[in-house]
């Protein structure tokens, strides 16, 4: 979720790989082989991506949101998550073109058709207490995340890992065994808690903040910040260029621009649209867009009335006028959703009828369903980003139809005690670098995050072949029939994609944007 001149790739053909060929790929085909399963995604530049000779030193102070623990294993907080990457590393990074960069993995491959995948492992690297990083440390990272006893917050995300599946070969190659064939699994290894830490690792990251990356953190303050500085023995020589970043936590994104543009910070991490509006025509700021598969689920429970009846769901997604959403909450920074989150950024382009806002035909569906006089509901959603202004409009479009919305607009923490339990919700998720990733997480039968409670046996049959099937028009062919059962379906209502917005002030160099909001600084420069 970074980018330079290696991004501008000649256009890569995964149509021409055979399976044999394309689960081969390793070594500096590795680099391409997010190309190969996803195709290619333009990268948005702007001047914080110019390609001038990076100037050394300086502080970076970075706006962001609270961050209340910062234990890589159990945190899931964008203000966690952005210190955390400072620190420690991933075994690869997505890039903004979804393409992989090797970082403390240099080469992969698979075997046995995508069910084990070989890692092997950068050399004379270092963790910040000079002890060297082995297979060993990757192990045991990758155990902790999928340990039942643990309070994993990537567990749901790496379903088809066990603890004894994760096995050294030697001191720098580790082999990762899949309950199934996952095509994408390299993908999987940057699923935001999969740092890799020391082996004997003990839950104590902010105590002792020990990791390979290109700082080291000095101070952290929950609510309030981290202090970082420049790793001078990191393993990619000459980077960091920083020798000092700031990271500033806010409770809300109004002081984070108030702070950006009197120069109290040079970036945020993130800002909406509505919140945003003043950034856009600053001379002094840009603002770096990244197309995403970013989105908002409007859930319905699938196991209880009124949303046990997929009409209702329908007559639900009938009544939005999606155009009208995008405009009006993101300022036209969206593409239209369909109901399904296999987003346009990604190489399955499918090819379904755009739903659109049909309130008679909403009514009609009630009436059949057996509620001529329309349903009472409540829905609940976390006072984030768009989130209330959405459910504003929600309450608007569904009133024609008979539906009566009740808003319940909760704290942040209020509504993720209970958030997949809730019978309506409108969630906030975070784009992913495969559409397999959101599919199994969110609406797979019996997933941990599946808040539809929904089951579509057919549904999960086609998520197994789209997780093995290396080819890009058969697995187009098989996301195109996914999106077809979720359009029919509704589980859930997607109505857009966002544009992930990054401001910067000018002279702020090196900084990418990111589909996931990810955080890479290692190439950040100050003019």
């Amino acid at each position: 979720m970074p980018t330079d001149s290696e991004s501008a790739r000649p256009p890569f053909d995964p149509l021409a790989l055979g399976r044999r060929d394309f689960l081969e790929l390793t070594g500096a085909g590795a680099a391409v082989l997010g190309a190969a399963l996803l195709g290619g995604l333009p990268l948005v530049s702007g001047g914080a991506l110019a390609q001038a000779a990076p100037k050394r030193g300086g502080t970076l102070k970075v706006a962001c949101p609270p961050a209340t623990g910062i234990d890589p294993v159990k945190m899931d907080s964008s203000g966690a998550i952005a210190i955390v990457q400072q620190v420690a590393e991933y075994l690869v990074w997505t890039e903004p073109d979804l393409t992989l960069r090797p970082v403390l993995a240099t080469s992969w491959r698979a075997e046995d058709g995508g069910r084990s995948w070989i890692f092997e492992l950068r050399r004379g690297v270092k963790f910040h207490d000079g002890r060297d990083f082995t297979a060993d440390d990757v192990v045991a990272s990758f155990q902790r995340l999928v340990d039942p006893q643990q309070a994993s917050a990537a567990r749901a995300q790496l379903g088809f890992l066990r603890k004894e599946y994760i096995t050294k070969i030697d001191s720098h190659t580790v082999r990762f065994d899949l309950d199934r064939p996952i095509g994408a699994f390299p993908y999987y290894t940057q699923v935001y808690n999969a740092v890799i830490l020391p082996a004997d690792y003990k839950g104590d990251f902010a105590e002792k903040p020990i990791g390979t990356g290109p700082f080291r953190m000095t101070e952290f303050k929950p609510q309030q910040g981290a202090v970082l500085v420049r790793n001078e023995t990191y393993w990619d020589e000459g980077r960091p260029y920083l020798d000092r970043v700031e990271i500033q936590n806010y409770e809300a994104q109004p002081p984070m621009i108030l702070a950006l543009k009197g120069g109290q910070a040079d970036m945020m991490l993130l800002t909406t649209f509505i919140d945003g509006r003043p950034l856009l025509d600053d001379p002094a700021i840009e603002v770096i867009a990244s197309p995403s598969a970013e989105h908002r689920q409007l859930t319905m429970r699938t196991d209880r009335k009124p949303f046990d009846d997929k009409r209702v769901r329908q007559a639900v997604a009938l009544c939005l006028d999606r155009q009208a959403l995008i405009q009006g909450l993101l300022g036209g920074r969206a593409e239209l959703g369909n109901d399904h989150p296999v987003a346009p950024i990604y190489p399955e382009k499918v090819q379904l009828a755009q739903r659109k806002a049909d309130l008679g035909q909403a009514r009609r569906l009630l009436a059949e369903a057996g509620y001529p006089n329309g349903i009472d509901v409540e829905l609940y959603t976390a006072q984030y980003q768009e989130l209330p202004q959405y459910t504003a409009l929600i309450q608007q479009m569904l009133a024609p139809a008979g539906i009566r919305v009740t808003p319940k607009v909760e704290p942040v923490n209020a509504y993720y005690d209970h958030w997949t339990e809730v019978p309506m919700g409108l969630t906030d998720w975070t784009s992913r670098p495969t559409a397999a990733q959101i599919l199994n997480v969110a609406f797979k039968g019996g997933a941990e995050w599946n808040a539809a409670k929904w089951r579509n046996a057919e549904f999960d049959t086609l998520l197994e072949s789209l997780d093995a099937e290396p080819d890009l028009a058969k697995r187009t062919e098989i996301a195109g029939r996914i999106a077809a059962i979720m359009n029919d379906e509704v589980p859930a209502v997607i109505a857009y994609f966002t544009r992930n917005l990054r401001p910067v002030r000018k002279g702020v160099n090196g900084v990418p944007a990111s589909l996931s909001q990810f955080l890479d600084l290692t190439r950040a420069w100050k003019a």
